[in-house]
């Protein structure tokens, strides 16, 4: 016999430090299960999101204990041109299955860019397969077509096989703009 009972679905957001530990694990469950590769060699029992040093936020939605859907946001450094910019990139979007549908992750999504147009950022940038182009789109991010992402230091670089869609957040992301038009973006690493 089930045992039915209401569970208010809440919002939050943290910073990484006071992100709860109960949240943390389901988020890591998730990543480790859809993206696997994050998780090899030296990370196969990493505990953490993103780096420490790309000043991880998180924004969730939760029904008690049970994560329902994840943002995290990110800051970073990235070049085009050999010019620096500041970005802040939503990454790790994701919404447990049994909740798909309902307009979860959009929510955060926009919530995120709420963040990120008051961040001071030079630019909003994320990175997605090609099939979520019209998902992010619709919540007003502009697809940067042709545009190579290229990650990892000098030398050992490798071309991402995502595509970039930007947020004009500041007056340097006309510079950002029109520079991805013909030079790769630059990341030290993917994140």
């Amino acid at each position: 016999m089930s045992e039915k009972r209401a569970v208010s679905i809440q919002f939050g957001e943290y910073v990484d430090a006071d992100l709860p530990d109960f949240i943390r694990i389901q988020v890591l469950s998730f990543l480790r299960i859809v993206w696997p590769e994050g998780f090899t060699g030296p990370n196969r029992f990493r505990d953490w999101t993103s780096r420490s040093d790309l000043a991880p936020y998180h924004l969730i939605y939760a029904g008690g204990s049970q994560l329902v859907s994840h943002v995290e946001i990110v800051t970073t450094t990235v070049t085009v041109n050999k010019t620096p910019y500041l970005v802040k990139s939503p990454t790790a979007v994701l919404t447990f299955p049994t909740f798909r549908g309902e307009g979860w992750a959009g929510r955060l999504i926009a919530a995120a860019v709420s963040h990120i147009d008051s961040s001071g950022a030079d630019v909003g940038v994320l990175t997605c397969a090609p099939r979520l182009i019209d998902f992010y789109t619709r919540l007003g991010w502009t697809l940067a077509g042709g545009t190579a992402i290229m990650a990892g230091p000098d030398g050992a670089t490798w071309t991402s096989a995502d595509v970039l869609l930007t947020r004009s957040t500041g007056p340097r992301s006309d510079n950002f703009l029109r520079d991805i038009q013909s030079h790769p973006m630059r990341v030290a690493d993917e994140w």
